[in-house]
């Protein structure tokens, strides 16, 4: 099987698609639910009444660069393991935002997986807390 066409791709969501789409959420639904025909990607947001829009707005803004810190660990564990490429491929669906951190969603793009990432914000700057497959 050639494999060679399946690749872990980064600078999936840029932040002016990311912020434009958020801008034109609907935002009395919950969860709320930002999507690009552009960039074919819907994600849900849910949790924001926990916290300020800022700090919404602020994590939408390092979108792009939490992302590639998951991809990056997606990446590291195919490297080390033994599956399949499409093992480790995984697109965001949901946000949350909780009372001191916000919880990426992802699902496997080809393989039944989840895999979560934990984000939180210390003197104005996100960090990377956890990354793990459920």
């Amino acid at each position: 099987m050639d494999n060679s066409k399946y690749e872990i791709k980064m600078n999936r969501y840029p932040e002016k698609i990311i912020s434009e789409a958020w801008e034109k959420a609907d935002k009395t639904q919950k969860p709320v639910l930002i999507n690009s025909c552009e960039l074919d990607f819907s994600i849900e947001i849910d949790g924001r009444e926990n916290t300020s829009n800022d700090i919404v707005v602020s994590f939408l803004l390092n979108i792009r660069e939490a992302d590639n810190i998951v991809q990056e660990f997606c990446k590291n564990s195919f490297q080390h393991g033994k599956f399949d490429i499409r093992n480790y491929m995984v697109s965001l669906e949901w946000i949350t935002f909780e009372t001191d951190k916000v919880v990426m969603g992802y699902w496997g793009e080809f393989v039944n997986i989840e895999l979560r990432a934990i984000f939180s914000i210390k003197n104005g700057v996100w960090e990377k807390i956890d990354i793990y497959y459920q």
